[in-house]
């Protein structure tokens, strides 16, 4: 396996990069869309069907055209130049609200001060399917009127991990906790979000959309660390403590912790346990370097279902690991990549310019 993903850079009108994007990766994304209900259903106890998955992702369609002019315009290009129909595309982008998203993540956010350098530090390991490998690349937009963006992503989603020229930086985790069908699905909030400057614009952003499901953004903004945790009723936010943020599967906000009994089925393998130990990790660190953050993101503590995670004998989800893990740092506009287990595999470095 290579260790480098496909780079593609888009320019021009959101329908221009859309045409761009399903160019570059016509023959990906064709096939992306016909795997990923069943990629899904692998980590389901009750499969969704084909039937199901089209009428959620048509619903959602029509209920955030008036949200979402920018980005639909972007799909609708992408479909022209791919061949993959607008409304396959948008089941893509509604996957996880066909129930719950068997994935996880561990998330750390370090501020500033925090940071050997000065410079805010964002990163995670992205527990999932090892099949979404194929299927991924180091998107760069730069559109006409709004911030540059570089995200690791699927081509045909809105938006994924990364971070924009204008400071912000945007990892994610699924969280456990409600859903509608009347709200904006989640990879198009991310897209919202490396659109922002600022807390307060980012913050504002979340609040006034509706929201579909339940998640978890850990961002850096050029006002510092913040983590947003959204369900369809509420936004919240947590600051960080002593410099440092980590977040996993579990809500940490006061105002949603009854969702951690409420939910607790639906929370991510030993999301507490990650917590606890990347917090141990990092806490031991005056100033944290990168090269502490990839140590925290590589550590076996409850090997194998550990930070970096390793196929396990779990029966449902057992089959996932670690596919990725992404450290950025906004100021010096550097995306560090580790293709699979960062245990077994280089950080890579994209650059935006």
């Amino acid at each position: 396996m290579k260790n480098r993903f496909q780079e593609i850079v888009v320019s021009g009108t959101n329908r221009e990069m859309g045409l761009q994007i399903g160019d570059a990766c016509r023959e990906t994304i064709k096939e992306l869309a016909s795997v990923v209900l069943h990629r899904f259903n692998l980590g389901q106890e009750n499969n969704v069907s084909i039937k199901e998955a089209r009428e959620i992702s048509a619903s959602a369609l029509n209920f955030s055209r008036s949200y979402l002019n920018d980005e639909i315009q972007e799909l609708i290009g992408i479909s022209e130049s791919s061949g993959v129909s607008l409304n396959d595309l948008m089941l893509l982008n509604c996957r996880n609200m066909f129930s719950v998203s068997q994935e996880g993540c561990t998330a750390i956010l370090v501020s500033d001060e925090r940071s050997d350098n000065g410079y805010s530090i964002a990163g995670q390991n992205w527990d999932n399917d090892p099949e979404m490998d194929k299927y991924s690349v180091v998107l760069t937009r730069r559109p006409v009127s709004e911030p540059s963006n570089i995200t690791w992503t699927q081509p045909g989603l809105s938006a994924y991990m990364g971070f924009n020229s204008a400071g912000t930086a945007v990892c994610m985790n699924a969280l456990n906790g409600g859903s509608t069908l009347k709200g904006i699905p989640w990879y198009f909030i991310v897209r919202k979000l490396l659109k922002t400057a600022g807390f307060f614009q980012a913050i504002d952003n979340v609040r006034r959309m509706p929201r579909a499901i339940t998640a978890n953004a850990a961002i850096i903004t050029s006002d510092g660390p913040i983590n947003i945790e959204l369900t369809p009723e509420s936004v919240e936010y947590l600051e960080p403590k002593n410099g440092l943020i980590v977040h996993t599967n579990h809500c940490l906000h006061p105002k949603f912790k009854r969702n951690n009994i409420e939910f607790k089925k639906d929370i991510y393998g030993q999301s507490f346990e990650r917590k606890d130990r990347c917090e141990e990790v990092l806490s031991k660190i005056d100033q944290i370097k990168i090269e502490d953050v990839k140590r925290a993101l590589s550590d076996h503590e409850g090997f194998p279902t550990s930070i970096c995670r390793h196929p396990n004998p779990d029966p449902l989800i057992g089959w996932q690991r670690s596919v990725i893990s992404i450290i950025m740092q906004p100021i010096t506009r550097e995306l560090y990549i580790s293709r699979g287990n960062p245990c077994e595999s280089n950080y890579e470095v994209y650059q935006l310019d």
